[in-house]
């Protein structure tokens, strides 16, 4: 196992264990991100005041006796005052005991025009004094806050492990290290997601992860403040103990408060004289217990965050201040460690970090589920891959010994499946065959060999996998291999990237290269689409291996539903709208553009044909449509008759859905769209247009063309539908019995809002008939369009057709 191998168990491990604690704190976090906002939007009868005309609010000392006037069983510890004529003040009072809750006391809100206290809850606090809880200790106290931390660890662990497995290998590809292809389908759009969104909020997550360890581990804490070098803080005693009622209930205030009161009502005087400089927006004055001098917390007009407090002591006697102690006069240890939560929370940086810190919160959510959907990928390939082992059940030798050598270098184990199935096609043959890794080999081990297959996965952005990164190596350097060395490579990719199969194209390269003779050109595999696995397929009977034996998956089996008649009494051939749905279907699941095989089989052969897809799931069912084929000799097309003529409702039909990536259209784009196609070619249209009215994206421009209007116009109703609702904009037709003209007439006489949509940022989607249709609708575009509008489209992928 390598290095890098060992990174990525426990990147996984880590992910599975500790990654449902990690989308609880995240999202409880992204909950708490803006709760002071929150609370204040649903409790303004609460805390703001609506002053009358040309009111003057209550000097602090005549607030502070009118407060102890009508409450003379309370003590008051503090009182909180703003700038803010419309902001009400806050009084805090002494509760009796000890523990925490006696410490903070009990803080109400106080009209500071007229001195009542508003004994109502602020609503919301109790829901986001839970979500605290559940955030810091799951609901568990001391041991939540124990997983909580070890979680947090886990965290760091993670962020750091995964950037280490996606370094860039060189500034080159650094580009696409920060990049997301939405047009990615599959398991590459959840790794692409998973990888690069965990990329963008790398910085963000270490953060969150550092600063919230400071809550976790008191050890961790203390370390922080040593290696800062800012003292710890000491907790403070509890408040002023209650006063006990007077006996006489008369005399509402004492002498000693009343003339505590005083010096409270001077030494605010003072303090506001003393930060006459500066300004505040709020002030919380603490009343000393058993006299003594007067402690002021407060924030200038503009703090930098919720935490950057000031703290002035006056003296009781004189009103000088015995001690100032201002945020922005502190050094940046003492700002930072003074400044744990709003580093957490993002609050330090201003909204901007809050927003990010927002985000990355929430992004713990998405890792969550997007590394348990790539850990459930990984199990169901490796589960394919034992059972292709299994079925194999191969008798190979020693690679000392073997004349044949089958190669994989496997990323998530299709290649290796690949490689075992190979292996039991070869199985009859009188070859001494040897199975191995590509990374436990070195070129040498190849050089007395006969016959090597090699079948090479591209990871990445043109990277070998990690268990053949050793043997990469060798390929910068070629060495000698005898002529009567025969090779061949299967390569497998995703034609989203942009190195598509570029290691296998490199091993087939270095191997040429190296003096071996290939047997066919590279074969490449493009998310190990059928058509393109049928080639080695080929090669390996050509060799003399087993027919029987199929690199292929075998299709589903699906019920046909429904069957319709399109066009009664047309002049062209019978077309049918048919519906299936799936019996034991394994992929049930697909998009708009993509396609599906229907397999044919008789007792010595197996025909294949491919069909667009006319629905998307959403829908209800698999629809196609579909014209029947007759021949001269009045036969009926294999494919076409099976399906509108021989397949009965209620019978199955083999089908395997195909991705098409090729015809994919990004579901983000909600700019314009412009679809064009004739007869059957509607189908692979409507799926897209079905797929862009669930979206929400209305800008939409149909050009279809056939014979007859009254009995060709496929899917009239529905189409008129989505014109009358406004989900289709425009609908031009063509038909060419009735008119003159075909579809690119039509595209031409439209030239320039064509050209005018394409301007706008408009996506061109073209399906039909690729001799005729295709290649008249091209030359019309070519014409109508500027040589910089036509080539724009393609460098961009807005011109995507589907044509047969």
């Amino acid at each position: 196992m390598t290095f890098k191998n060992i990174w990525f168990q426990l990147h996984w491990i880590l992910g599975i264990t500790a990654g449902l604690v990690l989308m609880v704190v995240g999202t409880t976090g992204g909950i708490l991100s803006f709760e002071r906002e929150i609370l204040r939007a649903i409790n303004t009868d609460l805390m703001e005041v609506q002053p009358a005309k040309n009111a003057v609010a209550l000097a602090p000392e005549k607030l502070l006796r009118r407060i102890q006037a009508k409450y003379p069983e309370r003590t008051i510890n503090a009182l909180t005052l703003s700038n803010n004529p419309f902001e009400a003040a806050r009084v805090n009072f002494a509760l009796e005991g000890t523990g925490k809750r006696a410490r903070k006391g009990e803080t109400r809100y106080v009209d500071p025009y007229t001195g009542n206290v508003r004994w109502q809850d602020v609503k919301g606090k109790s829901f986001f004094r839970t979500v605290l809880h559940l955030h810091r200790r799951l609901l568990l106290d001391q041991p939540g806050k124990q997983i909580v931390g070890a979680s947090t660890i886990a965290l760091i662990i993670l962020v750091l492990s995964g950037l280490y497995l996606r370094w860039p290998k060189t500034w080159h590809s650094l580009k696409t290290w920060f990049t997301f292809n939405v047009q990615k389908t599959g398991r590459s759009f959840v790794s692409s997601l998973h990888a690069v969104i965990g990329t963008w909020m790398m910085i963000f997550l270490l953060l969150v992860s550092f600063t919230g360890l400071y809550w976790s581990y008191d050890w961790y804490r203390a370390g922080l403040y040593a290696i800062s070098g800012v003292p710890q803080p000491v907790r403070k005693g509890g408040p002023r103990a209650p006063q006990k009622q007077s006996n006489d209930l008369s005399d509402t205030v004492s002498r000693e408060t009343d003339s505590s009161f005083n010096l409270a009502g001077h030494a605010w005087q003072a303090f506001e004289q003393h930060v006459k400089e500066f300004g505040y927006s709020t002030a919380t004055l603490r009343l000393p217990k058993n006299g003594g001098d007067y402690a002021f917390t407060y924030f200038d007009p503009d703090p930098q965050h919720p935490r950057a407090r000031n703290r002035m002591t006056v003296s009781a006697e004189t009103g000088e201040a015995i001690e100032h102690s201002r945020y922005e006069d502190k050094a940046l240890n003492e700002k930072l460690m003074s400044s744990m939560l709003p580093l957490h929370t993002g609050e330090y940086f201003g909204i901007i970090g809050r927003i990010l810190l927002f985000i990355a919160s929430l992004s713990l959510l998405l890792f969550g589920i997007t590394g348990f959907m790539l850990y459930m990928d990984r199990r169901k390939t490796a589960k394919l891959r034992r059972e292709a082992k299994q079925q194999a059940n191969l008798k190979t030798v020693p690679l000392a010994q073997a004349d044949t050598v089958i190669v994989y270098a496997s990323q998530n184990g299709s290649a290796e499946r690949l490689a075992w199935l190979t292996g039991q096609i070869l199985q009859g043959t009188d070859r001494a065959t040897a199975l191995t890794g590509l990374g436990e080999l070195t070129p040498e081990q190849l050089a007395d060999k006969s016959l090597v297959l090699l079948i090479a996965s591209t990871f990445g952005e043109g990277e070998a996998p990690d268990s053949a990164r050793r043997f990469a190596k060798h390929l910068e350097t070629v060495v000698d291999f005898k002529p009567d060395l025969q090779f061949a490579v299967l390569a497998l990719g995703d034609s989203h990237y942009e190195h598509f199969c570029t290691f296998g194209l490199a091993l087939d390269n270095w191997m040429r290269q190296s003096g071996a003779t290939a047997l066919q050109p590279c074969t490449t595999v493009d998310k190990l689409n059928p058509k393109n696995l049928q080639a080695w397929q080929n090669l390996l009977i050509q060799l003399g291996g087993n027919r029987e034996v199929s690199l292929i998956a075998e299709p589903d089996e699906w019920r046909l539903t429904e069957r319709t008649l399109l066009n009664p009494g047309s002049q062209g051939m019978p077309t049918y709208h048919l519906c299936f749905e799936p019996v034991n279907a394994k992929t049930v699941d697909w998009q708009a553009g993509d396609l599906v095989e229907l397999t044919l089989k008789d007792n010595q052969t197996t025909a294949t044909r491919q069909y667009s897809i006319a629905s998307i799931p959403e829908t209800g069912g698999l629809q196609l449509l579909v014209r029947q084929v007759r021949f001269e000799n009045n036969t009926l097309g294999k494919g076409s008759g099976f399906l509108t003529d021989s397949l009965t409702l209620g019978q199955t039909a083999y089908l395997t859905i195909q991705s098409h990536s090729a015809f994919h259209l990004d579901t983000n784009h909600s700019g314009p769209l412009i679809l064009i196609g004739n007869g059957t070619g509607l189908a692979g249209l409507r799926a897209h247009l079905q797929q862009r009215v669930q979206h929400g994206h209305y800008r939409n421009w149909l050009l279809f063309g056939e014979r007859n209007q009254a009995s060709d116009f496929y899917y009239q109703d529905e189409l008129n539908g989505w014109l009358k609702n406004g989900q289709l904009e425009k609908l031009t037709t063509a038909f060419s019995r009735e008119q003159e003209g075909y579809v690119q007439d039509k595209l031409r006489e439209a030239g320039e809002e064509i050209k005018s949509w394409v301007q706008q940022g408009a996506v061109i989607l073209v399906c039909g008939s690729a001799d005729t249709m295709a290649k008249a609708v091209d030359d019309a575009l070519q014409n109508i369009l500027s040589p910089t509008d036509y080539q724009t489209l393609l460098e961009h992928n807005r011109y995507l057709r589907d044509i047969y």
